[in-house]
């Protein structure tokens, strides 16, 4: 899930715009089975897997008991090419409960989050009608297990072979990396890089290079690994963006 997904962000915003009554409504009741614990932990472990294939769910919880409302408010907006044309709140009468949760999982990166999540029911006569999963707040809780950060040896040696392969118009001699800062969003990972590249000009750069000896410090956002199936990877495309005439100069 690269930031949170649209889908859940608008589970999350349907999740935000209920509105729980005082107290249960005459004549409600949680004894039906569909409601019990065992049946909706069930219940949230096929839509996760259903929903969310890639995910490993690791844990359900239950959150306290089943919630009993009477009114449910929901908010509607008409757009059109980011323009809002109408918001309006629908307001449904009846009998509604939920029972919130909390289901952790791990992501094919690595990357460990718990979601705040709510099986909603419908009373429909004298049974409890299961009707939606809604999600709530999102809780990352740990950092990837699937690949350690590299040291920097390991990180100036991918360095190393990607400029060689994608910067024919450097011959390198040596990268030294000296700092790198792990950075995290959601189920993406990746490490800056300051760099220092010692390298010679060749005959694919500029006339004004060629055959002289510079040292780069290309800009951290330039030097990047990213956490790929496991494997940390190169960010090609900055590299071949590398501004050479500002970031190299004469090495002594």
């Amino acid at each position: 899930m690269n930031t949170v997904p649209v889908f859940r962000m608008f589970l999350a915003l349907a999740a935000s715009s209920l509105l729980l009554a005082a107290g249960p409504a005459a004549g409600q009741s949680g004894t039906d089975p569909r409601m019990a614990w065992p049946a909706v932990r069930a219940q949230l472990d096929a839509h996760w897997k259903k929903t969310y294939p890639n995910e490993k769910v690791l844990r359900i919880e239950q959150k306290g008991p089943p919630q009993f409302y009477a009114t449910e408010r929901r908010t509607e907006t008409d757009s059109f090419w980011g323009w809002v044309w109408e918001t309006r709140i629908i307001e449904t009468h009846g009998a509604f409960a939920r029972q919130v949760a909390l289901v952790t999982a791990e992501r094919p990166s690595g990357t460990q989050a718990r979601f705040e999540v709510a099986s909603v029911f419908q009373r429909e006569g004298k049974a409890w009608q299961f009707k939606e999963i809604r999600l709530g707040k999102v809780e990352e809780i740990s950092a990837a297990k699937a690949g350690d950060l590299p040291t920097h040896a390991q990180a100036a040696d991918l360095f190393k072979q990607a400029w060689a392969k994608n910067r024919p118009d450097f011959d390198l001699q040596s990268v030294e990396v000296l700092k790198s800062e792990p950075k995290q969003h959601q189920d993406k990972r990746w490490i800056t890089y300051k760099l220092a590249i010692v390298a010679t000009g060749t005959d694919k750069g500029s006339r004004e290079m060629y055959q002289k000896k510079y040292r780069c410090t290309p800009e951290d956002y330039s030097s990047v690994l990213n956490l790929e199936g496991g494997a940390w990877v190169p960010d090609l495309k900055m590299i071949r963006n590398v501004n050479e005439s500002r970031d190299c100069s004469l090495a002594r």
